[in-house]
């Protein structure tokens, strides 16, 4: 599955399949009964499940592939066969580099040995020798916090600080490609960031990873291109902003054909939750293409979710086409504001006016669960300019126009010396 003739980091999946077979063996006898009907079995819907069918991408050397779609779509699958769990049933996979992967919570872990100890365990799962390991261990317990207990049994760990170790340890093996699923769902904010910075220093060095998650903003932030699978067969690949979207309204679709129940897709995702639009709108509820500094501004968020979500957090972010957060307002400082999301609803938020200096923007919002640790779902509006006359030109503009008053008064007969003190002039 490997070769020598691709730069390194290079992921290849050519046309692959993999299907698994229903059923628990027993004894020897059924089990070699079983293998003489696998031919026919395996023609056997009822028997037979296709985890994945006819995938097909390519991941050059430093890129990032996000892999979205509900549970069941084929995503871990496609990790387990990168990482050589399994093997295709059929298709060709090709890859070039030393795999590292953090696929499941704890997997390479021993309950029994300390975390110092599980940190040799799992580098050497992953490739490493013990020298090496020693020569990165300062640096895998330092990213991952946990000095204090990395003498202690990891069976006495949190899930959190499971996460911490396992991350730890994968982002510090060097690997040519990294493969991670879903582990940023646990533990708290600021390990979260510090993740995602590590995944970006990773990806500057020339590092490849494959990103599992259901949380949108995280593929945003991390992915350059997204593959969207549903029931094991791609429905989307390529751009990831696009790929968002295109999963986006799949949920939606499926909400509104079953809106007596959940949306069969939607449903059975971490936090279940969509932004299914985010439009801009002046004064006269008019979509927004350009606008003035001093006009009001209204932001409409649309959203879904199959279960009630009491008191979230709203954060509204006007980003400027460099990528510079220029204002945000976040519901969380209304403490008046108690509010519970269920099924459809649209969230509206006001800038009177909008106060941006010259340039393009576009409007972003999150919605967080009440902990302001998880963020559920976030959208993005189209991109529109904004006009301040006067400011156009200025190169030390800031961000925003402040809305000041002026005045002057005259000091009749009175001069000012420099030093502040009043003299009479001639």
């Amino acid at each position: 599955m490997t070769t020598n003739q691709l730069p390194v980091g290079t992921i290849i999946f050519d046309d692959v399949s993999k299907r698994y077979r229903l059923g628990a063996l027993g004894t020897l006898r059924e089990t070699v009964a079983a293998l003489r009907q696998a031919s026919s079995s395996a023609d056997n819907p009822r028997r037979s499940l296709w985890a994945l069918k006819d995938v097909s991408f390519r991941v050059e050397p430093g890129k990032s592939l996000g892999l979205i779609g509900p549970n069941g779509a084929g995503k871990t699958t496609t990790l387990k066969l990168l990482s050589n769990v399994t093997r295709p049933t059929s298709g060709r996979i090709t890859s070039s580099g030393r795999i590292s992967s953090l696929i499941e919570l704890g997997a390479g872990f021993h309950p029994e040995l300390t975390g110092r100890e599980n940190i040799y365990l799992n580098g050497a799962i992953l490739g490493l020798k013990r020298h090496e390991i020693t020569r990165r261990l300062d640096a895998i317990v330092d990213f991952s916090g946990l000095e204090r207990f990395i003498e202690t049994p990891v069976k006495r760990y949190s899930s959190g600080m499971y996460v911490r170790l396992a991350f730890a340890v994968a982002a510090n093996v060097e690997a040519d490609v990294l493969l991670v699923d879903e582990v940023l769902a646990v533990g708290d904010s600021e390990f979260r960031q510090k993740c995602l910075a590590r995944m970006d220093s990773l990806r500057q060095a020339g590092t490849t990873i494959i990103f599992v998650s259901h949380n949108m903003y995280q593929v945003r932030r991390i992915c350059d291109q997204a593959l969207l699978l549903v029931h094991g067969q791609p429905q989307f690949l390529g751009d990831t902003a696009e790929a968002i979207s295109t999963y986006e309204k799949s949920l939606h679709l499926s909400a509104e054909e079953n809106r007596d129940g959940e949306s069969a897709l939607l449903s059975d995702a971490p936090g279940a939750m969509l932004i299914s639009g985010v439009m801009v709108l002046d004064e006269n509820n008019r979509a927004v293409d350009q606008i003035d500094c001093d006009q009001p501004l209204t932001v409409r968020a649309t959203y879904y979710t199959p279960q009630p979500l009491v008191d979230p957090i709203v954060k509204v972010r006007l980003v400027r086409s460099d990528g510079t957060v220029c204002a945000m307002a976040a519901s969380r400082y209304l403490p008046d504001l108690n509010w519970t999301l269920a099924g459809e609803g649209v969230i509206t938020t006001q800038f009177a006016p909008v106060q941006l200096v010259a340039g393009r923007y576009a409007v972003e919002v999150r919605i967080i669960d009440t902990t302001d640790s998880l963020l559920l779902t976030s959208g993005q509006s189209a991109w529109f300019t904004v006009d301040s006359p006067g400011f156009l030109h200025e190169t030390d503009r800031g961000y925003f126009v402040p809305n000041v008053r002026w005045s002057h008064d005259a000091l009749e007969a009175e001069l000012r010396t420099p030093n502040g003190n009043a003299r009479r002039g001639a």
